[in-house]
């Protein structure tokens, strides 16, 4: 009598375990369920994507447009600078220069042995 409990247990076991199995799987919803949640996902990723890809585009665009104005905006000054100044204005920079002939060379202060600039030691005595 043992054994045909145990079988009868064993039957019933398994169509307690089939019927929780049925009820818990949920028939598939779940599947689809995840399956739309992944396809919006990627949908959302590629969005993304392409805004980021026509981000960095408007970017390099508007780079490209600053650099043909600062190349336009260089030509008027140089064209402007040459229409102000003549051909024949401009002097090189070496003649510009004032002439320092006949100056005295002074050479520079030893600051090392105990000189303090310009004012000795016996000038800070005196003035306090």
């Amino acid at each position: 009598m043992n054994w045909a409990f145990g079988i009868l247990l064993f039957f019933a076991g398994m169509g307690l375990g089939y019927l929780l199995h049925w009820r818990m799987k949920g028939k598939g919803d779940d599947n689809q369920h995840l399956r739309r949640e992944l396809e919006q996902a990627r949908f959302d990723l590629d969005q993304q994507r392409q805004e980021v890809a026509d981000y960095f585009e408007q970017s390099r665009e508007m780079m490209v447009q600053l650099g043909q104005s600062l190349d336009k905006a260089n030509r008027f000054w140089n064209d402007s600078a040459q229409g102000m100044l003549g051909d024949g204005q401009v002097m090189p920079l070496n003649l510009n220069q004032p002439q320092l002939e006949g100056l005295e060379e002074i050479p520079p202060k030893d600051y090392v042995q105990g000189s303090h600039g310009i004012i000795g030691a016996k000038d800070r005595i005196a003035n306090g």
